[in-house]
């Protein structure tokens, strides 16, 4: 439920700014149905990242996997290969180096946070 309510507060947020920035009223059934509308989107997501993995017969989602959910969207794309290509290089690491930890080192130039979730049963525990 942290999850959702925090999507909600953060779609409650975008359309204050938008109300402050031009004359327009949203109204807070709008704004939750905006939040609910999103939460879904983001769980099919989920559900596609995980079923392109495990048809590559990988426990890991990649690039790839996140390209292949963007492709009915050029524009966004784009961006995804354009934020790829600015990322510096990872430095080799050795294997006993734990997988979060490169994550981090990573992306943390970017501000980018990754949050994985294990399974569908996971995901209860969030909503």
């Amino acid at each position: 439920m942290r999850l959702k309510a925090a999507l909600h507060a953060a779609c409650g947020k975008i359309c204050e700014q938008l109300q402050t920035q031009s004359n327009v009223t949203v109204d807070k059934q709008v704004v939750a149905a905006i939040g609910d509308v999103t939460f879904q989107q983001i769980e099919t997501f989920c559900q596609d990242l995980d079923a392109f993995s495990k048809h590559g017969k990988r426990m890991t989602i990649n690039v790839d996997d996140v390209r292949l959910l963007c492709r009915r969207n050029p524009g966004l794309l784009d961006k995804l290969d354009d934020f790829q290509r600015s990322l510096k290089p990872m430095k080799a690491t050795s294997r006993s180096t734990s997988s979060r930890s490169n994550i981090s080192s990573r992306y943390d130039d970017h501000n980018v946070d990754i949050t994985v979730v294990e399974s569908s049963s996971d995901m209860d525990d969030i909503n």
